[in-house]
């Protein structure tokens, strides 16, 4: 299971909340040291990733949360909507190669034969999918600070006076 942290940006309906989820550490995964070192991402909208997670505790706007995504939800996903689709595939194929005499004949009727089922399958994996993605949705598990307690943290600390933000990787000279 994949863990998160995040910050409660609003409440929705239906018991979920939208969560800003920042990357634990700063730079762009797998890139080289060197590129890391001259490119700043710590302030860039693109380094942080808005979620609708399913409120179990009861998280409140401003709260600091962890959220918990189910990893088994992605093979699950991948297998259904590329083995449905394939299986549907091969039940066409199979039969329309034995009854075009390997595909020699009548070639219209054999096309048509191998693709009723593969849009058969396509249409099962989609509905499939569309059931089974709804379980797998990311879920608050735990508040790990109260809003009430990160505003009297932001409060009792300040910035040096050469900073004007709470990022200074950007100063960094590698």
């Amino acid at each position: 299971m994949a863990d998160y942290e995040g910050i409660v940006a609003s409440q929705k309906e239906a018991g979920k909340a939208e969560v800003l989820i920042r990357p634990s550490a700063e730079g762009i995964p797998g890139a080289s040291e060197d590129i890391n070192c001259r490119v700043c991402h710590c302030l860039a909208q693109g380094s942080q990733v808005t979620i609708d997670a399913l409120n179990a505790v009861g998280a409140q706007v401003g709260d600091w949360v962890l959220v918990r995504r189910d990893s088994t939800a992605l093979l699950r996903n991948a297998m259904v909507l590329i083995g449905t689709p394939l299986l549907g595939g091969l039940m066409g194929v199979v039969p329309a190669y034995f009854l075009t005499m390997g595909f020699s004949t009548r070639l219209a009727i054999g096309t048509l034969i191998a693709a009723l089922p593969l849009l058969a399958g396509m249409g099962i994996a989609a509905v499939t999918f569309r059931r089974i993605s709804s379980a797998a949705e990311p879920v608050i598990v735990r508040v790990l600070k109260r809003a009430s307690e990160i505003s009297q943290l932001s409060t009792q600390c300040s910035l040096p006076p050469n900073q004007s933000s709470l990022c200074d990787h950007c100063n960094i000279s590698c």
